[in-house]
Protein backbone atom coordinates (compact mmCIF):
# COMPACT_ATOMS: atom_id res chain seq x y z
CA UNK A 1 0.00 0.00 0.00
CA UNK A 2 1.09 3.15 -0.82
CA UNK A 3 2.41 5.29 2.16
CA UNK A 4 0.93 8.98 2.29
CA UNK A 5 2.65 11.92 2.16
CA UNK A 6 2.10 13.64 5.50
CA UNK A 7 1.05 17.28 6.36
CA UNK A 8 3.94 19.45 7.40
CA UNK A 9 3.34 23.04 8.60
CA UNK A 10 5.96 25.83 6.97
CA UNK A 11 8.05 25.61 10.35
CA UNK A 12 8.61 21.92 9.96
CA UNK A 13 9.61 21.73 6.42
CA UNK A 14 11.81 25.03 7.61
CA UNK A 15 13.12 22.44 10.29
CA UNK A 16 13.69 19.30 7.88
CA UNK A 17 15.82 21.56 5.46
CA UNK A 18 17.87 22.97 8.20
CA UNK A 19 18.28 19.30 9.59
CA UNK A 20 19.74 18.67 5.38
CA UNK A 21 22.17 21.37 5.93
CA UNK A 22 20.52 24.50 4.41
CA UNK A 23 21.27 27.82 6.00
CA UNK A 24 18.35 29.37 6.87
CA UNK A 25 19.71 33.25 8.11
CA UNK A 26 15.58 35.03 8.36
CA UNK A 27 13.41 32.13 9.18
CA UNK A 28 10.30 34.46 9.27
CA UNK A 29 10.99 35.99 6.29
CA UNK A 30 11.98 32.09 4.65
CA UNK A 31 8.19 30.99 6.28
CA UNK A 32 6.76 33.78 4.27
CA UNK A 33 8.86 32.67 0.94
CA UNK A 34 7.59 29.46 1.23
CA UNK A 35 3.88 30.30 1.99
CA UNK A 36 3.67 32.58 -0.63
CA UNK A 37 5.48 30.62 -3.46
CA UNK A 38 4.76 26.83 -2.60
CA UNK A 39 7.27 24.35 -0.95
CA UNK A 40 6.91 22.37 -4.50
CA UNK A 41 7.74 25.08 -6.58
CA UNK A 42 10.85 26.39 -4.90
CA UNK A 43 13.01 23.39 -2.80
CA UNK A 44 12.02 20.66 -4.89
CA UNK A 45 12.76 22.34 -8.02
CA UNK A 46 15.45 24.49 -7.24
CA UNK A 47 17.06 23.67 -4.10
CA UNK A 48 18.19 20.03 -5.56
CA UNK A 49 20.95 22.31 -7.32
CA UNK A 50 22.40 23.05 -4.07
CA UNK A 51 22.77 19.32 -2.70
CA UNK A 52 25.45 16.90 -2.80
CA UNK A 53 24.64 14.84 -5.34
CA UNK A 54 21.11 13.94 -7.63
CA UNK A 55 20.44 10.87 -4.90
CA UNK A 56 20.87 12.89 -1.70
CA UNK A 57 18.86 15.43 0.32
CA UNK A 58 22.38 16.32 1.77
CA UNK A 59 23.06 20.06 0.94
CA UNK A 60 26.89 20.90 0.17
CA UNK A 61 28.51 23.27 2.65
CA UNK A 62 27.26 26.46 3.01
CA UNK A 63 24.67 26.28 0.76
CA UNK A 64 21.79 28.70 1.81
CA UNK A 65 18.21 29.50 1.30
CA UNK A 66 18.70 32.96 0.17
CA UNK A 67 20.82 31.25 -2.64
CA UNK A 68 17.76 28.69 -3.76
CA UNK A 69 15.19 31.69 -3.82
CA UNK A 70 17.92 33.65 -5.87
CA UNK A 71 17.67 31.04 -8.31
CA UNK A 72 14.21 30.52 -8.48
CA UNK A 73 13.41 34.43 -9.26
CA UNK A 74 16.46 34.30 -11.38
CA UNK A 75 14.50 31.43 -13.99
CA UNK A 76 11.36 33.22 -13.33
CA UNK A 77 13.42 36.60 -14.56
CA UNK A 78 14.70 34.86 -17.93
CA UNK A 79 11.45 33.28 -18.49
CA UNK A 80 9.57 36.59 -18.60
CA UNK A 81 12.38 38.09 -21.11
CA UNK A 82 12.33 35.11 -23.31
CA UNK A 83 8.18 35.38 -23.71
CA UNK A 84 8.52 38.96 -24.37
CA UNK A 85 10.97 38.11 -27.04
CA UNK A 86 8.92 35.02 -28.28
CA UNK A 87 6.39 37.26 -28.62
CA UNK A 88 7.85 39.98 -30.52
CA UNK A 89 9.15 37.27 -32.47
CA UNK A 90 5.48 36.15 -33.05
CA UNK A 91 4.12 39.25 -34.01
CA UNK A 92 6.63 39.82 -36.66
CA UNK A 93 5.89 35.68 -38.10
CA UNK A 94 2.12 36.82 -38.15
CA UNK A 95 2.53 39.85 -40.07
CA UNK A 96 4.82 38.37 -42.57
CA UNK A 97 2.86 35.43 -43.03
CA UNK A 98 0.04 37.56 -43.33
CA UNK A 99 0.94 39.50 -46.31
CA UNK A 100 3.06 36.37 -48.55
CA UNK A 101 -0.45 34.72 -48.08
CA UNK A 102 -2.99 37.20 -48.78
CA UNK A 103 -0.07 37.62 -51.52
CA UNK A 104 -0.32 34.02 -52.79
CA UNK A 105 -4.24 33.95 -52.43
CA UNK A 106 -5.69 37.91 -53.15
CA UNK A 107 -8.80 37.52 -54.31
CA UNK A 108 -9.86 34.00 -52.50
CA UNK A 109 -12.42 33.82 -50.08
CA UNK A 110 -11.50 32.62 -46.71
CA UNK A 111 -8.39 30.59 -48.62
CA UNK A 112 -6.82 29.42 -45.35
CA UNK A 113 -9.60 26.81 -45.14
CA UNK A 114 -8.97 25.41 -48.34
CA UNK A 115 -6.58 22.37 -48.69
CA UNK A 116 -5.99 22.92 -52.14
CA UNK A 117 -4.17 26.09 -50.78
CA UNK A 118 -1.30 23.96 -48.85
CA UNK A 119 1.07 21.42 -49.58
CA UNK A 120 -0.42 18.37 -50.79
CA UNK A 121 1.82 15.95 -48.57
CA UNK A 122 0.91 17.00 -45.26
CA UNK A 123 -2.87 15.60 -45.57
CA UNK A 124 -3.60 15.19 -41.60
CA UNK A 125 -1.82 18.89 -40.27
CA UNK A 126 -3.85 20.78 -43.15
CA UNK A 127 -6.77 19.20 -41.30
CA UNK A 128 -5.93 20.13 -38.39
CA UNK A 129 -4.84 23.50 -39.12
CA UNK A 130 -8.84 24.42 -41.41
CA UNK A 131 -9.80 22.55 -37.88
CA UNK A 132 -7.95 25.39 -35.55
CA UNK A 133 -9.04 28.26 -37.61
CA UNK A 134 -12.87 27.23 -38.30
CA UNK A 135 -12.93 26.79 -34.51
CA UNK A 136 -11.36 30.25 -33.99
CA UNK A 137 -13.88 32.40 -36.58
CA UNK A 138 -16.61 30.35 -34.83
CA UNK A 139 -16.48 31.35 -31.83
CA UNK A 140 -15.73 34.92 -32.16
CA UNK A 141 -18.66 35.33 -35.23
CA UNK A 142 -21.39 35.74 -32.77
CA UNK A 143 -18.81 37.21 -30.50
CA UNK A 144 -20.18 41.00 -30.60
CA UNK A 145 -17.39 43.78 -31.13
CA UNK A 146 -14.62 42.17 -32.92
CA UNK A 147 -13.03 42.22 -36.22
CA UNK A 148 -14.14 38.78 -37.35
CA UNK A 149 -17.82 38.90 -36.63
CA UNK A 150 -17.76 42.50 -38.43
CA UNK A 151 -15.55 41.19 -41.34
CA UNK A 152 -18.17 38.28 -42.03
CA UNK A 153 -21.09 40.44 -41.72
CA UNK A 154 -20.33 42.75 -43.91
CA UNK A 155 -18.04 41.08 -46.23
CA UNK A 156 -18.54 37.43 -45.70
CA UNK A 157 -15.02 36.89 -45.69
CA UNK A 158 -12.40 37.32 -43.10
CA UNK A 159 -8.69 38.51 -44.28
CA UNK A 160 -5.74 36.56 -43.05
CA UNK A 161 -4.34 39.77 -41.91
CA UNK A 162 -7.29 39.87 -39.22
CA UNK A 163 -6.99 35.64 -38.19
CA UNK A 164 -3.76 35.95 -37.67
CA UNK A 165 -4.47 37.84 -34.37
CA UNK A 166 -6.26 35.30 -33.04
CA UNK A 167 -3.64 32.53 -33.55
CA UNK A 168 -1.55 31.52 -30.76
CA UNK A 169 2.29 30.36 -31.78
CA UNK A 170 1.17 26.59 -31.83
CA UNK A 171 -1.50 27.96 -34.63
CA UNK A 172 1.04 30.20 -36.34
CA UNK A 173 3.83 27.03 -36.57
CA UNK A 174 1.24 24.98 -37.93
CA UNK A 175 0.25 27.12 -40.58
CA UNK A 176 3.78 27.79 -41.89
CA UNK A 177 4.81 24.51 -41.86
CA UNK A 178 1.62 23.34 -43.95
CA UNK A 179 2.44 26.30 -46.54
CA UNK A 180 3.54 25.44 -50.03
CA UNK A 181 6.81 25.67 -50.59
CA UNK A 182 7.13 28.80 -52.82
CA UNK A 183 5.41 31.07 -49.68
CA UNK A 184 7.68 29.21 -47.21
CA UNK A 185 10.77 30.27 -49.61
CA UNK A 186 9.32 33.85 -49.53
CA UNK A 187 8.74 34.02 -45.27
CA UNK A 188 12.56 32.68 -44.71
CA UNK A 189 13.33 35.41 -47.20
CA UNK A 190 12.12 38.06 -45.37
CA UNK A 191 13.83 37.22 -42.32
CA UNK A 192 17.00 37.59 -43.69
CA UNK A 193 16.46 41.56 -43.04
CA UNK A 194 16.86 40.26 -38.95
CA UNK A 195 19.30 38.25 -39.47
CA UNK A 196 21.26 40.68 -41.43
CA UNK A 197 21.36 43.14 -38.71
CA UNK A 198 22.34 40.59 -35.47
CA UNK A 199 24.79 38.87 -38.31
CA UNK A 200 26.61 41.39 -39.99
CA UNK A 201 28.58 39.44 -42.46
CA UNK A 202 25.38 37.40 -43.39
CA UNK A 203 24.92 36.89 -47.13
CA UNK A 204 23.55 33.48 -47.66
CA UNK A 205 20.44 32.14 -47.71
CA UNK A 206 18.01 30.92 -44.62
CA UNK A 207 16.03 27.78 -45.61
CA UNK A 208 12.35 27.07 -44.71
CA UNK A 209 13.89 23.90 -43.14
CA UNK A 210 15.76 26.09 -40.92
CA UNK A 211 13.04 28.68 -40.33
CA UNK A 212 10.43 25.57 -39.30
CA UNK A 213 13.15 24.21 -37.29
CA UNK A 214 13.67 27.34 -34.91
CA UNK A 215 10.12 28.25 -35.08
CA UNK A 216 9.68 24.37 -33.83
CA UNK A 217 11.91 24.57 -30.69
CA UNK A 218 10.82 28.64 -30.12
CA UNK A 219 7.14 27.30 -29.81
CA UNK A 220 8.65 24.69 -27.03
CA UNK A 221 10.60 27.17 -24.79
CA UNK A 222 7.64 29.52 -25.40
CA UNK A 223 5.16 27.29 -23.34
CA UNK A 224 7.52 26.26 -20.64
CA UNK A 225 7.76 29.88 -20.18
CA UNK A 226 3.83 30.62 -20.48
CA UNK A 227 3.14 28.02 -17.96
CA UNK A 228 5.92 29.17 -15.71
CA UNK A 229 7.44 25.44 -15.82
CA UNK A 230 11.42 25.19 -14.60
CA UNK A 231 13.50 26.35 -17.57
CA UNK A 232 16.32 25.04 -16.23
CA UNK A 233 17.30 22.15 -17.32
CA UNK A 234 15.18 22.12 -19.95
CA UNK A 235 16.20 20.43 -23.50
CA UNK A 236 13.65 21.10 -26.52
CA UNK A 237 12.81 17.09 -27.94
CA UNK A 238 15.10 17.74 -31.28
CA UNK A 239 17.89 19.64 -32.20
CA UNK A 240 17.62 22.58 -34.01
CA UNK A 241 18.94 22.65 -38.09
CA UNK A 242 22.19 23.29 -37.88
CA UNK A 243 22.85 26.88 -39.46
CA UNK A 244 26.28 28.04 -40.50
CA UNK A 245 26.00 31.54 -40.55
CA UNK A 246 24.40 31.34 -36.54
CA UNK A 247 26.13 28.50 -34.75
CA UNK A 248 29.55 28.99 -36.61
CA UNK A 249 29.79 32.09 -35.09
CA UNK A 250 29.06 30.77 -31.58
CA UNK A 251 31.58 28.07 -32.14
CA UNK A 252 28.74 25.35 -31.95
CA UNK A 253 28.94 22.34 -34.88
CA UNK A 254 26.97 20.04 -36.76
CA UNK A 255 27.94 17.49 -34.67
CA UNK A 256 26.66 19.27 -31.88
CA UNK A 257 23.65 19.54 -29.62
CA UNK A 258 21.47 22.18 -30.65
CA UNK A 259 18.52 21.33 -27.72
CA UNK A 260 19.31 23.84 -25.40
CA UNK A 261 17.58 27.08 -23.92
CA UNK A 262 20.92 28.44 -25.35
CA UNK A 263 20.81 27.34 -29.24
CA UNK A 264 16.85 28.72 -29.23
CA UNK A 265 17.77 31.51 -27.25
CA UNK A 266 20.39 32.08 -30.25
CA UNK A 267 18.04 31.38 -33.07
CA UNK A 268 16.17 34.41 -32.18
CA UNK A 269 18.23 36.19 -33.95
CA UNK A 270 16.68 35.39 -37.07
CA UNK A 271 13.02 36.36 -35.60
CA UNK A 272 13.98 39.86 -33.91
CA UNK A 273 15.37 43.37 -35.23
CA UNK A 274 19.02 44.19 -33.19
CA UNK A 275 17.52 46.16 -31.07
CA UNK A 276 14.90 43.86 -29.70
CA UNK A 277 17.71 40.61 -29.52
CA UNK A 278 20.16 43.54 -27.86
CA UNK A 279 17.65 44.28 -25.44
CA UNK A 280 16.85 40.35 -24.97
CA UNK A 281 20.44 39.56 -24.54
CA UNK A 282 21.33 42.20 -22.51
CA UNK A 283 18.68 41.43 -19.98
CA UNK A 284 19.56 38.03 -19.30
CA UNK A 285 22.98 39.11 -19.05
CA UNK A 286 22.53 41.52 -16.39
CA UNK A 287 20.09 38.89 -14.75
CA UNK A 288 22.96 36.39 -14.36
CA UNK A 289 25.80 38.69 -12.98
CA UNK A 290 23.66 39.89 -10.54
CA UNK A 291 22.52 36.20 -9.95
CA UNK A 292 26.39 35.51 -9.60
CA UNK A 293 26.63 38.32 -7.00
CA UNK A 294 24.41 36.30 -4.67
CA UNK A 295 25.36 32.24 -5.48
CA UNK A 296 28.06 31.27 -2.38
CA UNK A 297 28.30 27.50 -2.39
CA UNK A 298 27.98 26.90 -6.28
CA UNK A 299 29.42 28.83 -9.15
CA UNK A 300 27.08 30.82 -11.88
CA UNK A 301 28.73 28.48 -14.31
CA UNK A 302 26.98 25.88 -13.23
CA UNK A 303 23.81 27.51 -13.46
CA UNK A 304 25.02 28.46 -16.85
CA UNK A 305 25.51 25.29 -18.02
CA UNK A 306 21.98 23.81 -17.02
CA UNK A 307 20.74 26.27 -19.56
CA UNK A 308 23.40 25.49 -22.14
CA UNK A 309 25.05 29.02 -21.72
CA UNK A 310 28.92 28.82 -22.33
CA UNK A 311 31.23 29.28 -19.29
CA UNK A 312 31.64 32.93 -18.35
CA UNK A 313 28.85 33.90 -20.64
CA UNK A 314 28.01 36.47 -18.46
CA UNK A 315 31.30 38.43 -18.53
CA UNK A 316 30.86 39.02 -22.43
CA UNK A 317 30.20 42.63 -23.25
CA UNK A 318 26.53 43.65 -23.64
CA UNK A 319 25.41 44.59 -27.37
CA UNK A 320 24.90 47.51 -28.27
CA UNK A 321 21.51 48.74 -28.92
CA UNK A 322 19.81 51.04 -30.95
CA UNK A 323 18.48 54.16 -29.14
Amino acid sequence: MTQKREFKTIREQIEILEGRGLIIDDKEKAEQYLLTNNYYNIINGYSKYFQKSPDSDVYVDGANFNEVFKLYFFDKEIKHLLLNAILSAEHHLKSILAHRFAEKYPNKRYAYLCAECYKQDKTLNIIYTISKISNVINKNINGGNNSISYYVNKYNDVPIWVIVDYLNFGDLRSIISCLPETVQNKISLDLCSFIKENILDFEGLFSPENMNSFIRNIHEVRNICAHNNRLLDFKCRASSKFFMPLHSKYDISKTDNRTTVYTTFLSLQCFLTKTEYGVLNNSIRKRARNLNKHLKSIGINDILQLLGFPSDWNTLPTIPQDS
